[in-house]
């Protein structure tokens, strides 16, 4: 018998000894893991060497902790991308040319692979080499139809004009005569960099050396959209920059009437997106109670959403979007006629539509997950529906009435000033100010199972940033109209 048993303890070593060598390293950028060694290139956290150096358990534990940044990163980068590879107008064709830097591309290329950084680095090479042939030389059709895949029609057309008004500037200054209208050179630079308005900062300074030769150096504001294309484009952008000394001379030769002014574009954001705030894990709360609220994102064409804790982390995440970007977002916390807090901030119809304005996708959906975020609305055979309009009257008319009248609130007064907000509807109002998204709310308290003491420390949520099950009536407004739930 003892036999046996030698051999049964022998086979338990070595399967013992198996398992505990069967944690292998991991290779330094492994192709399992691109996104956590990309976020560990990005960051410099680690090297080849300092990574080969860790036992394999450390390394598991880091790329396990990796995971969800990196995953947030990766599709920042992405979205990033796509946004810069479609057609630019205008002002993206400034934002891009003047703002991209080599580190953006490099960065591109460490997310996304050297195919899609090279055919970033393409469309801004040649969009930059456009602008400056088109000040100094104008366009054929042949760079017309090399544009094409990278610019907007309009956009080809404004570059189009930058040599009109070159020309005309030039016509300007030989009509003049010389012994008694000398322009000097340093006014004819600085008009022509106000005529052409909109050109990127790459080609900082390439507009005066390209008009007379000369060498001087300055910012040149970027290519600016021609204002009255349909009459004449090139005329109305000239003689709209031409003031002082040179205005009298330019419009004299021309011959134009007075332009209108072309108003200054707003700037566009062209920099790699930084990594977002908020997205690491949250530690999870050994409490009993509930302490459970938060905002999450979804991003349109990314699998998993963006989930912060912290309202402000949110909002700079919603800003570092690109517009139209968000199909769904969900406000959790605690509601009240009006209004709905996200921890220690709060909302109202003005601040929602602020920090979302532009960045909703079409037919986008907000959600509102607090109680009495919208309006009881008409009547109903529903009982929770007519308890929670009774709580709802008590809580928030009839308690605040009677404080203000032993206040000395005259009753006229007070019942007007609680009248007005008992009942307000905060999904109603914010979807007013955002057209064309679906803004939902809760008609009634909600009870949230996720959130009763106890369950939640069973659970582990009791800080999470959804609320999951709400067993409550919703009700979804579009421009102000109510509407199905999406």
């Amino acid at each position: 018998m003892k036999a046996p048993r030698f051999l049964i303890s022998l086979l338990l070593l070595a399967l013992a000894g198996g398992a505990a060598f069967a944690q292998e390293a991991v290779e330094w950028k492994h192709q399992d893991f691109r996104p956590e060694f990309a976020l560990f290139t990005e960051s410099e956290a680690y090297t080849r060497e300092t990574w080969t150096a860790l036992p394999p358990l450390e390394q598991t534990r880091l790329l396990g902790e990796a995971r969800q940044p990196a995953g947030e990163r990766l599709a920042a980068m992405t979205v990033y991308y796509e946004t810069a590879m479609k057609p630019w107008n205008t002002q993206e064709l400034n934002g891009y040319a003047a703002g991209v830097k080599d580190a953006d591309i490099a960065a591109v290329k460490l997310w996304l692979g050297q195919t899609k950084a090279e055919a970033f680095k393409k469309k801004l090479s040649v969009s930059r080499a456009m602008i400056k042939k088109a000040a100094a030389e104008g366009l054929d059709a042949g760079d017309r139809a090399a544009l094409q895949p990278y610019l907007t029609p309009e956009a080809i057309a404004d570059l189009g004009s930058l040599r009109a008004a070159v020309s005309l500037q030039r016509q300007a200054a030989v009509k003049a005569d010389p012994a008694r209208n000398e322009i000097p050179k340093g006014a004819v630079n600085s008009t022509l960099q106000g005529v052409t308005g909109r050109l990127g900062g790459s080609v900082s300074g390439n507009l005066a050396k390209a008009f007379d030769g000369s060498t001087a150096t300055g910012d040149v504001t970027p290519v600016q959209a021609a204002a009255g294309r349909h009459d004449i484009p090139a005329a109305n952008t000239a003689v709209s920059g031409l003031t002082g000394r040179t205005g009298a001379l330019a419009n004299k030769s021309a011959g134009a009437a007075s332009p209108q002014r072309i108003p200054a574009t707003p700037a566009v954001k062209s920099s790699v997106p930084a990594p977002l705030p908020g997205t690491a894990a949250q530690k999870k709360s050994t409490a009993w109670t509930s302490d459970a609220y938060g905002i999450t994102v979804q991003v349109a064409g990314r699998p998993e959403p963006l989930t912060f804790r912290k309202a402000r982390d949110a909002e700079a995440a919603i800003r570092q979007l690109p517009d139209g970007s968000i199909s769904r977002i969900t406000l959790y916390g605690h509601g009240s006629p009006g209004m709905q807090t996200v921890g220690d901030d709060a909302y109202d119809p003005d601040s929602a539509a602020a920090m979302l304005k532009g960045k909703m996708a079409r037919g986008g959906v907000v959600q509102f997950s607090g109680c009495n975020t919208a309006s009881i609305g008409g009547a109903s055979v529903n009982p929770a529906v007519g308890i929670s309009m009774a709580a709802r009257r008590l809580l928030y008319f009839s308690l605040p009435y009677f404080q203000d009248r032993m206040d000395g609130v005259p009753a006229a007064q007070a019942r007007e000033q609680w009248e007005k907000t008992w009942n307000a509807d905060l999904s109603r109002d914010t979807s007013l100010q955002m057209r064309g998204t679906v803004v939902c709310g809760y008609r009634t308290f909600g009870l949230v199972p996720g959130r009763l003491p106890g369950l939640t420390r069973l659970m582990g949520n009791q800080e999470a940033t959804t609320p999951g099950y709400v067993a409550g009536k919703k009700v979804c407004y579009r421009d102000g109209r109510e509407v199905p739930e999406p």
